[in-house]
């Protein structure tokens, strides 16, 4: 699920006083948690010690990064590699957070050009860096951040899960207990697509109909639900290791020096 969450600043004038400092928090309830793989953390400034920090159950994580440059013409282009702008990756299944923000020397030798630092959670691919992101990060309030969700909020729930009324992976589905998260998601089980919580959402994959791809090498692909079976010429035999090429029989030897008579 995708949500709008604000964006951390701190920042100074030119005597290098404190004009401005926020530290956005996010508390999510079950079964919510920030998506550890389809968002960064990313800082962006030229004095600028940025931290995040969350908690998983009890146990309190915290990660982070710094950036530090002297002037806007060292600023890497259209790169947050570290240079104006660093990025790391977050722990996974974080029911909260906090994002602040410090200045090593209060923004003084660069103030001309970048008088703030920012940080913020960001869904990947949706924030682009250049040295221009100083000025446009001015009037930009927040940043799109991506939640995962499960159902239920108990701890490996599938067992028990399976055994309810209101159980809800249907057809062709199986039930996932998401790693470092309470509650289960629905899968389609594998050869099967669509959407696992619809009746009737996992259809089969035709795997014999798929554009570009031959299944079967030598032999002619006929669908199964769930999967397919390749159907090899006279002459041939399905190879016993992959089960998806024909293989040319072996010729049979003759013994001329065997003979019959009736």
């Amino acid at each position: 699920m995708q949500v709008l969450q604000y964006i951390a600043r701190d920042c100074y004038d030119k005597q290098g006083n404190n004009t401005y400092n926020n530290d956005p928090w996010l508390s999510l309830p079950p079964p919510f948690t920030i998506s550890d793989t389809k968002n960064k953390f990313i800082a962006v400034g030229c004095d600028t010690y940025a931290l995040f920090k969350g908690f998983r159950g009890e146990e309190r994580y915290i990660t982070g990064c710094i950036s530090s440059c002297d002037s806007l013409g060292s600023v890497d282009q259209d790169s947050c590699s570290g240079v104006g702008c660093c990025q790391t990756n977050i722990p996974s299944g974080m029911k909260n957070r906090t994002v602040e923000l410090t200045s090593y020397n209060n923004h003084l030798d660069i103030w001309g050009f970048n008088p703030c630092s920012y940080a913020f959670i960001v869904e990947e691919g949706e924030f682009k860096f250049s040295n221009k992101t100083f000025q446009q990060l001015d009037s930009l309030e927040n940043v799109p951040m991506i939640l995962n969700w499960a159902i239920g909020v108990e701890e490996d729930p599938c067992d028990e899960a399976q055994k309810r009324q209101d159980y809800v992976c249907k057809g062709n589905s199986t039930c996932v207990n998401p790693i470092n998260r309470s509650g289960y998601i629905c899968k389609c089980k594998e050869g099967y697509e669509g959407n696992p919580y619809h009746p009737n959402g996992c259809q089969d994959i035709d795997e014999c109909s798929l554009p570009n791809i031959n299944p079967c090498t030598n032999g002619t692909c006929s669908n199964l639900p769930g999967s397919h079976t390749c159907l090899c010429p006279t002459g041939y035999t399905i190879d016993s290791v992959n089960g998806t090429s024909c293989l040319k029989n072996p010729p049979t030897s003759n013994n001329n020096s065997l003979k019959i008579s009736v």
